[in-house]
């Protein structure tokens, strides 16, 4: 259970073990859903990699498959052959026993259901419950999704839930780290230039960058990765 004393020792630690200046969180696709939706799914324990390699190069040969200029049109995506997005994204990765391309297609189905069609039509609750009933997509990556998507937030996967739990010295979830980050960064908030929904993207990306730098790849267990992911 968060007590206030995690929040204090999890607030100095942010203080005086994390880098100065912080990373800037480099975005994501805030105009472009199908992009985000791509990125999300294909992250799992994935490289990023540079513009042609990797997640980014994926996602751009989407878009050339699909004509070039903005992909932000989800029916498209939900209406793609599972298969043929395979070969288009050169992936045959999977997730929890089944291929990330169906994982993607069936999410972008799911979403276009709820009324989910650009970017500009997102809405936090309803599309949550339409994202997580995709076998095998849960809140960790719903949250990416949506940040890549220009929300704020923070993605608690194994990189960030390592760093914090070795500073509080007992295991913590993915979610009380999600609830111990915003309480930190409200804490550090000031209110004006750093708003606490803003402080909290960048906390979570300075961390993620942290805890990669200092832990090899091989001691963890399982990892999802983001924009920078196994990042740049």
């Amino acid at each position: 259970m968060t007590t206030t004393d995690d929040v204090t020792r999890l607030q100095r630690a942010v203080e005086t073990e994390l880098p100065r200046p912080w990373t800037e969180w480099p975005g994501g696709w805030p105009d472009e859903v199908e992009a985000a939706l791509l990125d999300a799914v294909l992250s799992i324990r994935a490289r990023y990699g540079r513009e042609d390699t990797g997640v980014r190069g994926a996602i751009e040969r989407y878009r050339r498959e699909v004509g070039g200029g903005p992909i932000d049109d989800l029916p498209r995506l939900a209406n793609f052959d599972a298969g043929r997005l395979a070969e288009v994204l050169r992936n045959e990765q999977r997730t929890s026993g089944r291929p990330k391309a169906q994982a993607i297609v069936e999410a972008a189905r799911s979403l276009v259901d709820a009324g989910l069609r650009s970017a500009v039509d997102l809405d936090l609750e309803t599309h949550k419950r339409a994202y997580t009933r995709v076998h095998g997509l849960g809140w960790i990556t719903w949250e990416y999704f949506t940040m890549l998507l220009g929300q704020p937030g923070a993605k608690a996967d194994t990189w960030v839930v390592r760093w914090v739990s070795q500073q509080l010295n007992r295991d913590v979830s993915s979610k009380e780290v999600r609830s111990l980050l915003g309480e930190v960064a409200t804490q550090l908030s000031d209110g004006e230039t750093n708003s606490p929904h803003a402080l909290l993207t960048r906390l979570d990306h300075q961390i993620w960058r942290t805890a990669r730098s200092t832990q090899p790849l091989r001691t963890l267990d399982r990892t999802s990765s983001r924009n920078g992911g196994i990042r740049p």
